[in-house]
């Protein structure tokens, strides 16, 4: 009776750790999905440059770069840099809302790749909202971006930079998503995020652009450099979400890179003919 006692205490224990072993590997799982880095994929080859003297820009992200699509914004782009320049200008967007730097990464290597397979000039990102108010640390969203600059550059396009503009969540995520919210806490603990503060994602992507010595091979935007310092979150330029941009926001936006991207295009020529 004590024999068949201890077998049964054996295979009760058996069972807990093959539970516990399978338990922690999907803990691991998960961190990795979630919380690493991409694993980054070979380059691929986006094919010859057309021949003709059209100035392209593609734009790529997460739900700013698809509000740039459906608020007709390429349209915008071209408008703008037609009157800064007498190449034809022509402007291609695509984005996923929610998409964080990890899912925009992949992307080009699916729902994007037709974009830059236009072989652009210059390839405006978007991203990284998502990663600061999902708590993710700053080395996720600076590890993505450099496998996304890296992948432009191997197929010589010009990455545009994005510095992540202003933001609020808080309110949004009061009304609507309780739960989410304390669980993003829970992350923000772990990761040493401090909610609601975007300064160490700026600071972490100008670290890692020098540091990589990628800094000069990209065009960076600032974001006080189309959004008014006073801007209280104004419905002119965002959304009632104050995380979207409304249409003057889109305006101010797509006027300052279109004058980026020019000024960095006549700069590039100019040497290049010397």
């Amino acid at each position: 009776m004590v024999r068949f006692g201890r077998q049964k205490w054996l295979w009760w224990s058996l069972a807990l750790l093959i539970v516990l072993i399978c338990f922690v590997y999907q803990v691991v799982l998960f961190v990795d999905r979630e919380f690493g880095v991409a694993e980054e994929r070979p380059f691929y080859d986006v094919g010859p440059r057309p021949k003709d003297d059209t100035l392209r820009v593609v734009v790529i992200g997460d739900s700013w770069a698809e509000f740039h699509k459906m608020f007709n914004c390429d349209t915008l782009f071209q408008q703008y840099g037609g009157r800064l320049t007498t190449k034809p200008v022509k402007c291609l967007s695509w984005g996923k809302g929610g998409a964080k730097s990890k899912e925009v990464y992949y992307n080009m290597f699916t729902d994007s790749q037709p974009l830059l397979e236009q072989h652009p000039d210059y390839c405006v990102v978007m991203v990284g909202i998502n990663d600061t108010w999902k708590k993710r640390p700053v080395s996720y969203y600076t590890g993505n971006y450099r496998l996304i600059i890296r992948l432009l550059l191997a197929n010589n396009i010009r990455p545009v930079v994005m510095e992540i503009p202003d933001f609020e969540m808080g309110e949004w995520l009061d009304t609507n998503r309780k739960r989410q919210r304390f669980l993003y806490r829970i992350y923000s603990y772990f990761n040493g995020v401090v909610e609601d503060d975007i300064t160490p994602f700026r600071k972490g992507l100008s670290q890692m652009l020098k540091e990589t010595q990628l800094g000069d091979s990209v065009l960076f935007i600032p974001a006080n450099h189309w959004l008014p310092r006073n801007h209280n979150y104004s419905e002119k330029i965002y959304q009632v979400d104050h995380v979207h941009l409304g249409n003057l926001g889109y305006h101010l936006l797509d006027s300052c890179i279109a004058s980026e991207i020019i000024r960095d295009y006549n700069q590039r020529v100019k040497v290049l003919s010397n």
